[in-house]
């Protein structure tokens, strides 16, 4: 965990966006994105996250465009599955860890064998889809992609739903990375491809050391997906939320404009 005080000025920061730049499922809001632009003015920025690359675009992306740095902003959609920059006029795709038609219709057919088999996910009111098939990554949510926030924060406050599910998959797909995401989600990647694959890639393309780099994500518990980045070294941070984002990136800014 990051500890200075006053906080010192790291080599590069990552951000997860739901539930830390922004509410889950909804963009960064005007002045957590202008935070976002003055401190790309000083380090690399990364954003690192469950989300698909165009949920991404359609939303914010294209806000930083025209910032002079953009080429320091590097976005690792779908839990690191993806990297791209933006070069030349263009996102660029820099790698891609895609799972295979055949094995994402397998991860579909054993999330809704492993949901027939917990009383607590039958018939839960849902608003927009349940299984989001990103290519690279699957996503399940038992309320559904558009549910409003009240029920998503509420929906499973113990997380002991989504754990039931975990174990589940777990076991039936050993195969693949199962990790939860958000409130609501559970993300299922190839094999080791999760946010600690994005944090070391960086650190390689930057030659930065894991250790100078800083972290901020709101999912640090024992099976969140932001857990993983830990055993890389990275330096890191717990939010509750945007707001503690916005605090720590006002830090951030301060310690790197000095």
């Amino acid at each position: 965990m990051w500890y200075s005080s006053p906080m010192q000025c790291p080599r590069a920061v990552f951000f997860d966006l739901d539930d830390t730049l922004a509410e889950s499922f909804h963009p960064p809001v005007p002045e957590m994105l202008e935070r976002l632009r003055r401190l790309l003015e000083h380090v690399p920025v990364a954003i690192i996250t469950g989300a698909s690359f165009q949920r991404m675009h359609e939303q914010f992306l294209t806000s930083f465009e025209t910032h002079p740095n953009i080429s320091q902003l590097y976005i690792f959609p779908t839990s690191s599955a993806q990297a791209y920059i933006y070069a030349a006029g263009i996102w660029e795709l820099l790698y891609d860890l895609a799972i295979t038609e055949a094995d994402r219709e397998h991860i579909k057919k054993g999330i809704a064998d492993a949901v027939s088999r917990i009383d607590a996910l039958k018939d839960v009111p849902h608003f927009g889809e349940q299984i989001i098939d990103k290519g690279s990554q699957i996503a399940y949510t038992p309320v559904g992609v558009e549910a409003p926030k009240e029920l998503k924060d509420s929906w499973d406050l113990d997380g002991s739903k989504r754990l039931t599910l975990l174990s589940l998959l777990k076991d039936k797909l050993p195969e693949f990375e199962v990790l939860m995401g958000g409130v609501t989600t559970i993300d299922i990647t190839r094999k080791n491809v999760n946010k600690a694959y994005g944090v070391r890639w960086l650190s390689e393309r930057l030659s930065i050391p894991i250790g100078e780099m800083f972290y901020v994500g709101d999912a640090f518990s024992e099976t969140g997906n932001d857990t993983v980045v830990i055993p890389t070294g990275v330096e890191w941070r717990a939010v509750s939320g945007p707001a503690e984002t916005k605090r720590i990136l006002d830090e951030l800014i301060a310690a790197c404009s000095a």
